[in-house]
């Protein structure tokens, strides 16, 4: 209830309940740096081949996704307000925004929801940081519009010397910011206001479910890292079998200690001596990797870009077609980001007009590319066949390069200039004229005249 005042108890509620969700997300973590369930299997016979094979399908699934969506940086524009433009560019370079905003997504990407903290330094600049997902909890109201009434963020802290670990709690309401100590029980420490006229946090969801990118294949990689250490596991079996020596039972250990040194057997006429050997289906056990491989791409969205047919026909089309999964979820993540970077305007906007400066955050559009390999000829073509029907500076935003539609049709206008030399019987006359003005020779004679 929007009206209720969040209580100490409250708060210590809010984390006891979070602890469970808080491991999911570690965990979470712990398989994008490649720390999966094979890493802790433990086998009652120590004495067997235990190898622990990893294959890092949840950071590679990760960095495609945040690679694709947030490679190139987002581009933001306001024709009704360059003054506005002009001070978020600013602040944005010295928040390094685009190196945030692909840290976000990445965090999107494993937790499923990324957390962004935006706070005022001490030369009183706005900055935005992005803070640890696994240990925030935002809380909203019971209304339909879901505001953002309260955010939990704790932290531990050990010292280095005494081994005393504390619990720090920091609250953010729309007023203020209070600052706790968790001592048996929970501390206020001091109360801040502050004039961002929301709660300062902004949440950057994957979806609307927040499941990250590769938690539903978790189990397939499971699969997949089990098969592939024991794989291993069988070649070292292979590699270190038992030899079966028959009608040799009078064989003593020094017989074969000798035999190994020697490697050489004497055996009498009907004995013999074999390797006990565990046959191994290569093929069956390709095969399920193959699949698993391909369930985990699928079910993922995340396409194979190893994979031999990815890139045999490079037309743009083909290409857009192999990445339609991928496209669909990343669209997804687009919307989603959309809002969360609009309310990132929106506050600081708010703290612009404590300042003086009234703006308007919703004149400020977003524009995300798609980091992916461009056909220039086939883009060129495009451009080249449209024409008239579109303006210049349209066609020059639509080549995949990096270029200022605006500041190359100046350049444009500046190469169309010509420069002319008379030069009379006593002194030079140095006259400029514009292409459009060379109508014909008549044209020239007057100009010159």
């Amino acid at each position: 209830d929007a009206s209720r005042e969040l209580t100490p108890q409250m708060i210590e509620r809010y984390m006891n309940e979070h602890r469970q969700e808080e491991q999911h997300l570690s965990n979470l973590y712990d398989y994008y740096k490649g720390i999966t369930a094979i890493t802790k299997r433990r086998l009652a016979d120590a004495t067997k081949p235990n190898n622990k094979v990893v294959s890092p399908y949840a950071g590679y699934i990760t960095d495609t996704f945040t690679g694709y969506f947030m490679g190139e940086p987002i581009v933001y524009q306001c024709e009704k307000n360059e003054e506005l433009l002009s001070r978020l560019n600013e602040l944005f370079n010295y928040n390094d925004e685009a190196a945030t905003d692909a840290e976000l997504a990445k965090d999107a990407s494993i937790f499923g929801v990324a957390y962004e903290l935006l706070y005022m330094d001490e030369n009183a600049d706005i900055r935005f940081k992005k803070i640890d997902a696994t240990k925030a909890i935002p809380i909203f109201d019971n209304t339909l519009e879901e505001d953002l009434l309260y955010f939990i963020r704790y932290y531990d802290d050990t010292d280095i010397m005494s081994g005393k670990k504390t619990t720090y709690v920091e609250v953010y309401s729309r007023e203020w910011i209070r600052y706790y100590v968790d001592e048996y029980a929970l501390k206020l420490v001091r109360e801040v206001p502050h004039a961002f006229k929301g709660v300062p946090i902004n949440i950057y969801q994957n979806n609307e479910e927040e499941l990250g990118d590769f938690e539903n294949v978790i189990s397939l990689i499971d699969a997949y890292d089990k098969i592939t250490s024991d794989s291993v596991n069988d070649m070292e079996y292979f590699a270190d079998c038992y030899l079966a020596l028959y009608g040799m039972s009078g064989t003593e250990a020094e017989d074969i200690a000798a035999m190994k040194e020697q490697r050489v057997l004497l055996m009498e006429t009907d004995a013999k001596a074999e390797w006990l050997t565990k046959s191994i289906n290569d093929t069956y056990v390709e095969n399920l990797k193959n699949r698993l491989d391909a369930q985990i791409h699928k079910f993922s969205r995340c396409p194979s870009m190893t994979d031999e047919n990815f890139a045999a026909n490079a037309s743009g089309v083909a290409i857009k077609y192999k990445l339609m999964g991928l496209e669909n979820a990343t669209s997804k993540k687009e919307r989603a980001f959309k809002k969360a970077l609009q309310r990132r305007i929106e506050l600081i906007c708010n703290i612009f007009g404590v300042m003086g400066s009234d703006y308007d955050y919703r004149d400020v559009q977003m524009v995300f590319t798609r980091n992916i390999p461009a056909n220039l000829i086939e883009m060129a073509d495009v451009v080249n066949k449209i024409g008239n029907l579109l303006s210049k500076e349209t066609q020059i935003s639509l080549l995949p390069i990096d270029v200022n539609p605006e500041a190359e049709l100046k350049r444009r206008e500046e190469e169309e200039t010509i420069a002319y030399d008379f030069e009379g019987e006593e002194n030079g006359v140095d006259v400029v004229f514009n292409r459009d003005m060379l109508m014909n020779e008549s044209d020239i004679i007057d100009n010159c005249q």
